[in-house]
């Protein structure tokens, strides 16, 4: 296609430090094969991305690795992503790239965004603006979320709700393996 294919998007999940558990369990609920790259940005104390990588790998059926810049992600991977990176897009792909908007170059038609457990409260905003524009953007349902702030103003301003192994159907759902 040169480039110029359909506009694949993305899986984004948001979270911070109460977010491990509700990743892995949609994580768990994602097939092998999933049609669309998993992105997770999670805010952690001391920034050991690495570590992470091994803690989802353990709940994944699909491959988990640090996400780095200039490498375009590809569906049925997991991809843990740094906060110093954002994505971009080059024709019909998206890359990872320093210093880059989140969200942005996500077609609104394709991606799903996840508003998990801690999930940073300045991504509500640019979440739900693709929301508008055709985006599934959920937040996790405040049973069992250790902090819901986020996405309680995701789920009060429209999105969908739900625990996450009932979020990780509906991702299922939308995107059949």
């Amino acid at each position: 296609s040169y480039g110029h294919g359909p506009l694949r998007g993305v899986v984004l999940l948001l979270a911070g430090l109460g977010g491990p558990d509700a990743v892995r369990q949609i994580l768990k609920g994602l097939p092998e094969g999933f049609p669309r790259p998993v992105l997770i940005q999670q805010r952690l104390d001391g920034g050991q991305y690495d570590k992470l990588v091994g803690q989802m790998a353990r709940a994944s059926a699909m491959p988990v690795q640090l996400a780095t810049a200039n490498i375009a992600p590809e569906p049925g991977n997991v991809y843990i992503m740094p906060p110093s990176l954002g994505l971009v897009r080059r024709g019909a792909d998206l890359l990872f790239a320093a210093a880059a908007d989140l969200f942005e170059a996500l077609p609104a038609n394709d991606t799903a965004i996840v508003v998990l457990s801690g999930g940073d409260a300045a991504a509500v905003d640019p979440a739900m603006r693709l929301a508008a524009a055709g985006a599934l953007v959920a937040g996790q349902s405040a049973e069992g979320c250790f902090e819901p702030g986020a996405a309680n103003d995701v789920v009060a301003r429209g999105g969908e709700t739900g625990l996450p192994a009932a979020l990780a159907e509906r991702l299922a759902e939308r995107w059949p393996a």
